[in-house]
């Protein structure tokens, strides 16, 4: 069977299971993609076995479940949640400043190195202080997500690795990848800013309430050794890339290339573990991301499938006739954004998208790798805020039944207007600085 009709089986079998994940909601689509997977690319394309098995992006688990093990220790003893308690009480008097404070605790925290997980910690904070501070929950939402997206691609963070396996997978060799991927994590956090203040404007955050809320009770033994271990997982990560910029030579650039979130995130979980402070078992159980492991990965394959056959290849040629080099970023940015409304942009948008941008630049195009993969990646992230996505939904589960009624459709709308803001911004130059 040829290329073009593998490519589109493929597509027509991916809009399917995400119908199937929107009417399901319980049902987890990575299964699918598991299967269709072997179905498409085995059985059909004519792919061996193993081939296939090839196709599960291993270095993207391995990130998923070491870095969530490791912060499982500081969500499962309140050491994060204390944190934020803090940055929070500390701007309580300000009140135009209390949905700054909910953007920044994101910023924060993901900055720490848990990354865009860090929604998971904060949005439950935010919305009790929407509620105190009388301002729009939707800011919670959009504060929560693009602020640990600002700092979330950061090196030190688990966003970091995340994104240079994401590039070695769609082509870039290691080296090229790593320095991509530190360099978005920069570039991010501009964009992010940006987007926030303007909807911050839109929603009129200025208008909040004085927030109401009594001092955080002191760290307990248990939280202020977690606290230790994060400073020192944070520093270990952050000291080498400093020491490397500061001074250039073989012995820095060494320890910036092996100092790394995966590795020290197992280093901090082992001394958490030997410290006694928390349960491993639970946190394997309850704080690793099993669900969304499965659904980042089966899809993945399926996608993969998909990509061996020209896929990639195919819709960044077109984009290379029908677009100027100027409007890139802000094709890739409407593609991806729209994309990401019905599926995860790290299992579908991701692996479908980055190979093509890979694909223009080694065929010649002076397209800017770097803004097209910045505008791809925030604005897939930006309408991940959408119920259907993975961050939506996970935001939207830590509210209470009111604040979910009022936020569901809001959020999807609220999803255009981000998406409309990253495709001006992209039009305007604003991914080429």
């Amino acid at each position: 069977m040829s290329d073009g009709v593998i490519m589109l089986w493929v597509l027509i079998t991916l809009a399917l299971i995400v119908i199937v994940g929107i009417v399901y909601k319980d049902c987890n689509i990575g299964l699918f993609g598991i299967a269709f997977a072997f179905l498409i690319g085995s059985w059909v394309g004519g792919a061996g076995t193993y081939d296939i098995i090839g196709y599960w992006p291993t270095s993207i688990m391995f990130i998923l479940i070491v870095t969530s093990w490791f912060f499982g220790y500081a969500s499962l003893n309140g050491t994060l949640i204390g944190l934020a308690d803090r940055i929070v009480y500390a701007t309580r008097g300000v009140p135009w400043f209390s949905p700054i404070s909910v953007f920044l605790t994101a910023f924060m925290i993901s900055g720490l190195g848990i990354g865009v997980w860090g929604i998971v910690f904060v949005a439950p904070i935010g919305f009790i202080i929407a509620r105190r501070g009388n301002f729009n929950p939707l800011l919670v939402v959009i504060a929560t997500n693009t602020g640990a997206l600002a700092t979330g691609g950061l090196q030190w963070a688990a966003g970091g690795p995340t994104n240079t396996g994401l590039l070695m997978t769609a082509g870039w060799d290691t080296q090229e990848a790593s320095e991509l991927a530190v360099q978005f994590g920069y570039a991010s956090i501009i964009p992010c800013f940006v987007a926030y203040l303007i909807c911050y404007f839109l929603l009129k955050g200025y208008k909040a309430s004085k927030v109401e809320m009594e001092k955080p009770v002191p760290f307990t033994d248990t939280q202020k050794k977690t606290l230790a271990v994060l400073v020192f997982v944070l520093l270990a990560n952050m000291l080498p890339l400093v020491f490397y910029f500061l001074c250039p030579n073989e012995m820095t650039l060494y320890l910036k290339d092996h100092c790394n979130i995966q590795f020290w995130s197992v280093v901090g979980a082992i001394i958490c573990m030997f410290l006694k402070l928390g349960d491993e078992k639970e946190i394997i159980a309850k704080k690793i991301p099993w669900n969304a492991v499965i659904l980042i990965c089966g899809v993945s394959m399926l996608i993969q499938v998909a990509v061996q056959h020209g896929l990639s290849d195919v819709i960044g040629n077109w984009l290379n006739s029908n677009f100027p080099v100027w409007m890139m970023p802000a094709a890739f940015a409407l593609f991806g954004g729209i994309l990401s409304f019905f599926c995860s942009a790290m299992s579908v948008v991701y692996p479908l998208m980055l190979p093509m941008i890979y694909g223009m630049v080694v065929n010649g195009s002076t397209v800017s790798a770097l803004a097209c993969i910045t505008a791809l990646i925030l604005t897939a992230c930006y309408t991940g805020m959408c119920p259907f996505s993975q961050n939506g939904a996970l935001m939207l589960s830590s509210a209470d039944e009111e604040t979910k009624n009022y936020l569901f459709y809001r959020m999807i709308s609220w999803s255009v207007v981000l998406m409309i803001i990253s495709v001006i911004y992209a039009l305007l130059g604003g991914y080429n600085v």
